[in-house]
């Protein structure tokens, strides 16, 4: 069958042998296998999963699949757009946007709307969030507690804010437990078989709950979906006969769950997974690595093709990640990557001494980089990658003082208190709305500071506790009265006004057709309108992201060009939403709303356009899909790197934990195209010397380049010698080693630092500046760059400021001159020459070594008599060390020790 005819009046057909041509042999042979053979793709880093993937579904289409019945799955609304754009430049817009292409959640979601009453729902059931989950969450406990008790004693009501304290005291475990047992498919009565009274009846309660609201939360999606295509052959029949084809990418991320879902969607075996499982990094969101050998069980007919030439990375950087993931266990094995890109320069290993010359370092490089006209790389090409959030924010600090251009991914327009106000408020005016928003909106629209509306919402909360009556029926009950016994005339008055404009933008949204002037309303709603005006791109701690300088557009501007977004998205289209012919946009405004929440659960907003040109901070697990040319890795350290676990200081060796470590780390390494810099820190902030992480012993040592004091001059092995630190000789051995690393210190800038320094000792720490500033004032004239020279100038002056009357220092003069006859200070007036020799920008970089350097030995000395950290015992313990470190200095070095057996 030949594809449609473009709008152009191309030919589709010539442009999809075009495109076929373009692609290598592996990657052909993927896209044009047999449609109804199962096909996994496995994908490497770089290797051009995108463009295969588009090349599959353009076959699928040449093979006379209509674009309606394909279905491929991904899971960013980034991606999806993606492929529907390369898609679209050979097939045509219009084709393209006949073909479904939506996230897991989104497809689940329609699913459910569509088939709602079967679940139990309307169709207009609203998503539960995070804050929504909870609350549920403490209602099931508090159900919970009732069952224990048929009636509810006066005692017990007397201790009411204490039950309910509590309640919310256990929330977070329950609401962790509730999560991974719909994540994993379990329901309380596998819990109760299992003895687990308590854990069936808290989950039982919140499915009621749930379903009292008429509400669903993230995991009822899969959920829900599979119910429906299990238990209703309706429903089954139908998405057969509409899917006749699905392709699913980033298959390693795909939980349990969600491959039952795919299993039971492609039993007609049209099915193409794409994925790598050396990339499986999100196992706490329910990623299931073994999803791949269930496919192979499941489909034992299908066909396996690996895509194995990178096209992305220097072949030094591949050779290294490909050392590096050889290590794991559990992984498809004899996958043999190639690359025909140049070697590239080796990666830069270095080792800093602190967090602040860490980033002292990295800004150095960027500013390098960036300067040279050779290199030809912007900031848009570099990115920044730590393991945790907590890191980039010296990052952060750090770029905004030297004015260099940064994004931060994960900074969420949608979580400003504004913003969330306003969605709330939205919420109100839809059917079925729980109580959530309604105390939201509450809160931010009456008058007072916090503490009057924490009030005021606790007792109607009260209220419709002891009522049993929803939140907002209390609430105009207790503000239609005249008179209260709680609250003043004026808040009840207040508390009125709030609900009638509620109520007033609900009846304007039945007769309004314009999603943008509801919005508006809202807005023109909250107290504190003036936010609404202010700039959007101002980050969590108040700093102005400086690559959005140009982005003038305010809060509302921002939210109003989502709408717009949305609108020209969905509604163009003849796919996912559209128009009624109902009065009012109550549907069309809670479409926009369940895609701002769909939208926000995902890791972070594409802000491709706006970030071309700055650098990227960002973690490792939200860089997953993305590529630079130059990549810093910061941070490699045994505790961030593999991350030791929090109670005990360990990783689990035997478990999966490790590997998906070391996936992480294969990750980061391979978002770089060109150059790849992994930096580790000898010292943490609470002063504890850290090792570097373990994974770059895995990496062969003739593709790095290492920088730094001990990386630099010892091996491991050296490093590591065999000292025996017994109680007795410990101390003794530990001043032996620093001993040594004094007298090879690579620096020999600082070991002449410290000569000079026995000059300026005999000074009292206030006089040491006027002593200083003289001998440099004078040092930097050409006349004066020799030391007999220099010291007779400064006796002159010193002579010529004593005979004067307006100079205060004149004791600090009189013992700076009887000493200049000293060999020391001759010593030191050379010193002071040769430093103002040396160019201002390796001058700099030595000030900074020489701080790096007496910060260490202040650290060392703090830290040979200081306690050893619990941390520190127990990581040795785990070590198989016995002996018992006599301080923080003596465990670092037992630690070295032992790690090396």
């Amino acid at each position: 069958m030949e594809l449609e005819m473009e709008e152009d009046g191309g030919c589709a057909p010539r442009k999809y042998y075009e495109y076929l041509h373009s692609l290598n042999d592996r990657q052909r042979e993927a896209a044009c296998s047999d449609v109804t053979v199962p096909l996994m793709i496995l994908a490497g880093p770089g290797s051009g999963k995108t463009s295969t993937m588009v090349g599959r579904v353009l076959t699928l289409l040449k093979e006379g699949i209509p674009p309606s019945n394909i279905l491929a799955m991904t899971f960013t609304t980034a991606a999806a757009a993606e492929m529907r754009d390369r898609i679209g430049a050979v097939v045509g817009k219009a084709v393209a946007k006949e073909i479904v292409i939506s996230t897991f959640h989104s497809f689940c979601l329609q699913l459910c709307r569509n088939h709602a009453e079967k679940l139990g729902r309307t169709s207009e059931f609203i998503i539960y969030g995070h804050g929504q989950q909870r609350r549920a969450v403490i209602e099931a406990e508090r159900l919970l507690e009732h069952d224990k008790s048929d009636d509810l004693g006066d005692a017990v009501k007397q201790n009411h804010e204490g039950i309910k304290n509590s309640f919310k005291d256990k929330a977070k475990k329950w609401l962790k437990f509730v999560t991974q047992a719909k994540s994993s498919g379990r329901t309380p009565e596998e819990f109760e078989k299992k003895g687990d009274l308590t854990g069936a009846s808290i989950l039982r309660h919140y499915n009621e709950i749930l379903v009292s609201c008429n509400a669903l939360d993230y995991h009822d999606f899969i959920n829900s979906s599979i119910t429906l295509l299990t238990k209703f052959p309706e429903v089954y029949k139908e998405c057969q006969d509409t899917w006749q084809a699905i392709v699913v990418d980033e298959f390693q991320d795909t939980s349990a769950m969600q491959y039952f879902l795919l299993k039971v969607l492609a039993s007609h075996n049209h099915l193409t997974i794409v994925g790598d499982d050396d990339q499986s990094i999100f196992s706490f969101n329910g990623a299931d690595i073994s999803g791949f050998d269930s496919f192979r069980r499941d489909f034992p007919n299908h066909k396996e093709i690996r895509l194995n030439k990178n096209y992305r990375s220097t072949r030094a950087i591949v050779e290294a990640a490909t050392a590096l993931i050889h290590n794991n266990t559990k992984r498809c094995h004899h996958k043999l990557v190639e690359t025909d890109n140049p070697s590239g320069s080796k990666i830069t290993v270095k080792e800093c001494h602190s967090e602040e010359s860490q980033c002292a370092f990295v800004i150095d490089k960027i500013i390098e980089t960036t300067s040279s006209s050779a290199e030809g790389c912007n900031f848009g090409k570099i990115a920044v990658l730590y393991r945790r959030q907590v890191t980039g924010k010296a990052f952060q600090a750090s770029f905004r003082n030297r004015k260099i251009p940064f994004n931060i991914h994960g900074v969420a327009f949608y979580r400003k208190k504004v913003i969330k106000a306003i969605m709330a408020i939205l919420r109100t005016t839809l059917p079925a709305c729980d109580d959530g928003p309604w105390r939201q909106a509450l809160k931010a629209l009456l008058p007072g500071d916090k503490e009057e509306k924490k009030k005021v919402i606790d007792h109607v909360e009260k209220i419709s506790l002891a009522r049993k009556c929803s939140f907002i029926s209390a609430a105009t009950d207790i503000f239609s009265a005249k008179v209260s016994g709680t609250f003043k005339r004026a808040q009840i008055t207040q508390g009125r006004k709030v609900l009638s404009t509620l109520y007033s933008l609900s009846k304007f949204v039945e007769r309004e057709q314009s999603v943008s002037a509801v919005i508006s309303s809202a807005g023109n709603m909250l107290p504190q309108q003036y936010l609404l005006e202010k700039r959007a791109v101002i980050d969590n701690d108040g700093g102005k992201l400086l690559n959005e300088d140009n982005d003038i557009r305010s809060v509302l501007q921002f939210l109003m060009d989502d709408v717009s977004d949305f609108l020209s998205t969905h509604f163009s289209s003849s796919g996912e939403i559209c128009k009624t012919e109902e009065k009012g946009c109550a549907s069309t405004l809670k479409a926009f709303i369940d895609y701002i929440s769909l939208r926000e659960t995902e890791n972070f907003r594409s802000r491709k356009e706006e970030n071309k040109n700055s650098i990227t901070l960002t973690t490792i697990h939200q860089s997953k899909g993305l590529e630079w040319d130059v990549v810093f890795i910061v941070q490699a350290n045994d505790s961030e790197i593999p991350l030791l676990h929090e109670y005990n200081g360990t990783v689990k060796e035997a478990g999966n934990t490790l590997e998906e470590e070391r996936r992480l780390f294969y990750v980061a390494m391979t978002r770089a195209r060109k150059k790849l810099y992994i930096l580790h820190v000898t010292v943490d902030s609470h002063r504890q010397l850290l090792p570097p992480s373990r994974f770059l012993k895995e990496i062969p040592i003739h593709l790095l380049d290492v920088q730094g004091e001990g990386a630099a001059t010892k091996s491991h092995e050296q490093t590591t010698r065999d000292i025996s630190f017994d109680r007795a000789e410990g101390e003794a051995s530990i001043e032996k080693v620093i001993a040594e690393q004094n007298e090879t210190s690579p620096y020999p800038e600082l070991m002449q630092t410290c000569v000079a320094n026995d000059f300026l000792k005999r000074f009292e720490i206030d006089d040491r500046a006027v002593v200083s500033h003289i001998f440099h004032h004078w040092a930097k004239k050409q006349a004066f760059q020799i030391p007999k020279r220099l010291l007779d100038k400064i006796k002159f002056v010193i002579d010529e400021r004593l005979r004067g009357k307006g100079y205060k220092r004149k004791d600090v003069l009189c013992k700076l001159k009887s000493l200049l006859s000293d060999d020391e200070a001759l010593g030191y007036a050379e010193y002071v020459i040769k430093w103002e020799q040396i160019p201002i920008d390796k001058r700099s970089h030595l000030m900074r070594e020489r701080q790096e350097h007496f910060q260490k030995k202040r650290i060392e000395n703090s830290m040979g008599s200081s306690e050893p950290t619990p941390k520190q015992i127990s990581y040795l313990r785990n070590l198989g060390c016995t002996i018992t470190p006599t301080s923080r200095l003596h465990a670092s070095h037992l630690i070295e020790k032992y790690k090396s057996l």
